[in-house]
């Protein structure tokens, strides 16, 4: 069998390997399917598992299974305890569900560049982590304002090798070509809100199955705004943000409540701010929060602020201004 054929029998069969492995012993043993999506069904808690060892080494995962918290401290993903038998087993299967992306064939049948960024970004199942209006998952920043929140200059250069940008990040680096880098930042911020509309009405699905109240409708509207892809993990503070006051990072929000009155906040939220120099004379910094006022309407706004007092310490919620 030549190197092309190969190709195209493994763009084949992937999806039928994550079929045998959704039906394997051990996936039925540990219950996988109930966080995660393998073949074409399961949980959606976890990534899509179809295409992981495209997404990572298989040392790597091996350490994953063997101790996901010590890889990701916090995280969700219990440890199992697998013995190496187990460890082997699974691994088997994830190397057979490996897919290869054919990226110059997809660039070359796509010479507008969203619309082959678009291709690149399904070819790579960036939806195993993302989410854009209601599809994709929710492990990376959901994606459905991205064009808004991040300029094309730091999607480039975060597309490149995003651990080199934010140590231990989960994003893997895919080792894309400056090509593919083109294709994917034009998509990315072509991504204006035109899928919001989706977005809100699974958020309000899901709302009124679960029963939630005001303070978790906003946090389902903060994670579609991806707030935390900014400002940190439960809003405690985030990313460089060079000659921005007051340390060059994108500051904490979580304690919004203690530093502007509710009428403040909904100015921030609805017109957008932008950060004050760290050195006047230095170049702006890259990261301003956008108006999100196209985004919200008035029942999402007052659910993002009830999320943003109940998460902010308790002598906010008493000494609010």
């Amino acid at each position: 069998m030549v190197a092309g054929d190969k190709d195209k029998n493994d763009n084949a069969s992937y999806l039928q390997a994550a079929e045998r492995f959704a039906k394997s012993e051990i996936v039925e043993q540990k219950n996988c399917i109930t966080c995660h999506t393998i073949g074409k069904s399961g949980g959606t808690v976890g990534p899509i598992l179809n295409q992981v060892s495209n997404r990572r080494p298989l040392d790597w995962l091996r350490k994953w299974l063997k101790d996901p918290n010590a890889t990701k401290p916090g995280t969700k993903m219990p440890n199992f305890q697998f013995s190496d038998a187990e460890l082997d087993n699974a691994l088997s299967y994830l190397k057979d569900m490996k897919r290869t992306v054919e990226s110059e064939k997809i660039l070359a049948a796509n010479p507008e560049p969203m619309k082959a960024g678009e291709a690149l970004f399904k070819a790579y199942d960036c939806y195993a982590c993302h989410r854009i209006g209601d599809q994709g998952r929710f492990i990376g920043p959901n994606l459905t304002w991205v064009g808004l929140r991040k300029p094309p200059e730091w999607e480039r250069i975060w597309l490149k090798d995003p651990p080199a940008y934010k140590p231990g990040t989960f994003m893997p680096n895919f080792h894309l070509s400056p090509a593919e880098i083109a294709a994917l930042t034009a998509f990315l911020h072509s991504l204006q809100g035109q899928h919001n509309d989706a977005g809100r009405k699974w958020e309000s699905i899901t709302a009124f199955i679960l029963d939630a109240r005001p303070r978790e409708r906003g946090r389902l509207v903060a994670e579609r705004l991806a707030c935390w892809s900014c400002h940190g993990e439960n809003l405690a503070g985030g990313i460089k943000n060079p000659n921005a006051k007051p340390d060059g990072f994108v500051p904490a929000i979580n304690s919004a409540y203690l530093d502007f009155s509710e009428e403040e906040l909904q100015e921030k939220i609805l017109n957008g701010s932008m950060p004050e120099k760290l050195v006047p004379d230095g170049e702006s910094p890259p990261f301003a929060c956008p108006p999100w006022k196209a985004a919200l309407n008035d029942a999402e706004l007052a659910d993002l602020l009830a999320y943003l007092e109940s998460i902010a310490p308790e002598s906010a919620k008493w000494e609010f201004k």
